[in-house]
């Protein structure tokens, strides 16, 4: 049994180590580091400056696409802004967006890219927008349902290793 478990690790290990290099043989995409808004929840009609830290060679174009929701209806306006971003400095590019709608709730943002003649779209982001009031329409700091999904996957960590040490 022991010898089977060897056996095992090192068979993952290997495919594992394999995968990694037909990843870095086929050319890296570039990364989208970080995108950040100033300010970080901005209120409806107001001006957004985003932010995105992407680094990758041979990228032509970079762009932001950006559709304003409203979470409690749970529709968006349409069509979705789509706005070019400039390189400032370095790996850092940015784009000025004003708002148009005065009845959002959040917006949905993505970075799409040009690179080597193809365009990349990554994931989307949702940001909160601030109220009049100031605050903003997310939640109100209270823990929510995932520590109970924590809590599952610990028990059944425990309860895994319980197991094996018996034998």
């Amino acid at each position: 049994m022991y010898k089977f478990k060897i056996v095992l690790i090192a068979y993952f290990l290997c495919i594992s180590l394999f995968l990694l290099t037909i990843g870095t043989v086929a050319g890296a995409k570039p990364i989208v580091r970080d995108i950040t808004l100033i300010p970080e929840h901005p209120a409806p009609q107001s001006v957004v400056t985003f932010s995105a830290d992407i680094s990758g060679d041979s990228i032509s174009s970079v762009r932001i696409v950006l559709n304003e929701c409203d979470k409690e209806m749970g529709i968006c306006h349409a069509p979705p802004l789509n706005k070019s971003m400039s390189k400032k400095s370095g790996n850092i590019y940015e784009a000025k967006v004003t708002l148009q709608w005065n009845d959002v709730t959040s917006i949905t943002y993505h970075i799409e890219l040009e690179s080597d003649g193809k365009w990349i779209e990554y994931d989307d982001h949702t940001t909160t927008l601030s109220t009049n009031s100031g605050n903003s329409n997310g939640s109100n700091g209270s823990p929510g349902f995932e520590i109970i999904g924590f809590l599952i996957a610990m028990i059944g960590i425990v309860l895994y290793f319980k197991k094996f040490k018996l034998k």
